[in-house]
């Protein structure tokens, strides 16, 4: 059988057929897989899921009017761990309730400097600004921030990869640092005779920081 080059060739050429291909078909479904997804690991049905816990830090200032306060949050990376951020609040709440009528009412306005949070100089996190009156019970305003972009909380079911969810859902390292706003408040006084009506206001602050661990599990749907 092998008294010839020529049939040597052909014994080799059958040695080598009988190896490769099987080891052809075997890598094909792991190249399809990645390309299918982008080579971010196995496509999968998933529900992913959130477990949240958040930190609250909150103070009060007596403000006359044209007074202003800083109020300031701090988040530490020791104070995160292995947790990401999903969002950070500045709550300010007043009630206007010590006025004669209408045309008296106290306001605040507040302003955000976050120079010192981590993601502000990538044009991530964006200072804000709101105002609102102390009127009706539930005066004040809120601003918030998505640290993680859309971050709501809420479940959902995908067709990805792990790894393409994990890189998906986290905060890239932003929110670290200090949270800062400066508050002015507006305080209407009523003159009486005798003397002057709500010459100031009491504002509550509250930031709220909502932190989640990702929980990705095998759909069953």
């Amino acid at each position: 059988m092998f008294d010839s080059p020529r049939k040597l060739g052909i014994l080799a050429g059958s040695l080598a057929f009988m190896v490769l291909f099987p080891l052809y078909f075997a890598w094909m479904p792991l190249a399809d897989e990645g390309l299918a997804s982008g080579g971010a690991g196995p496509q999968g049905n998933w529900e992913v899921s959130f477990i949240e816990s958040e930190v609250i830090f909150q103070e009060s200032a007596v403000l006359e009017d044209g007074d202003t306060h800083i109020t300031e949050f701090i988040v530490a990376l020791d104070d995160i761990g292995e947790l990401e951020i999903g969002s950070v609040e500045l709550i300010v709440q007043c009630n206007d309730n010590d006025d004669p009528g209408p045309g008296f009412t106290d306001s605040v306005d507040g302003i955000s400097d976050l120079m010192d949070v981590e993601g502000h100089s990538s044009g991530d996190i964006e200072d804000q600004s709101a105002d609102g009156t102390c009127a009706g019970g539930n005066g004040g305003f809120t601003i918030r921030w998505d640290v993680t972009t859309n971050y709501t909380g809420e479940s959902f079911t995908i067709t990805s990869s792990q790894k393409t969810i994990s890189e998906t859902w986290n905060d890239g390292g932003f929110g670290i640092g200090t949270w800062s706003a400066t508050l002015t408040a507006e305080v209407n006084s009523a003159p009486v005779v005798g003397q002057i009506v709500d010459s100031d206001e009491e504002f509550d602050i509250i930031w709220r920081m909502v932190t989640y661990e990702v929980v990705i599990e095998e759909s069953l749907a």
